[in-house]
């Protein structure tokens, strides 16, 4: 009988996962994607182009959590005026592509992950 040897990677668990968690978050998809289809977005407009009601509070923090790990740039345009641009840096543009060919890949599946519906 052949001896399966077990494979150790950093600390044995999936390297994937702290960045699945950090999307698995309400709204931190919905945010790359709506920024991956915009070039620059203000917080009102962000705020109205995402899916749903996000509150101002939430979107905030999400925003703030996607720019301190480096997916999303704030840009401040104006000393008088608060004139704020979000869009994705590097890093987030191929996170988007990443979450793009996901939904793909996703999308193709739907019945096999999901399961039949009832009477088919």
């Amino acid at each position: 009988m052949n001896k399966i040897e077990r494979i150790e990677v950093g600390d044995g668990k999936c390297r994937v996962e702290p960045l699945l968690k950090f999307l698995a978050q309400e709204w931190m998809s919905h945010i790359v994607w709506v920024l991956g289809q915009n070039n620059a977005l203000r917080f009102a407009e962000l705020r109205r182009a995402l899916p749903g009601s996000i509150s101002a509070r939430v979107l905030s923090a999400r925003l703030k959590s996607l720019e301190s790990k480096g997916f999303v740039i704030r840009c401040d345009l104006s000393e008088n005026v608060r004139h704020v641009e979000y869009s994705l840096t590097e890093e987030g543009q191929a996170l988007d592509a990443e979450l793009r060919r996901s939904e793909a890949f996703s999308s193709a599946r739907h019945r096999q992950v999901m399961g039949s519906s009832a009477g088919e």
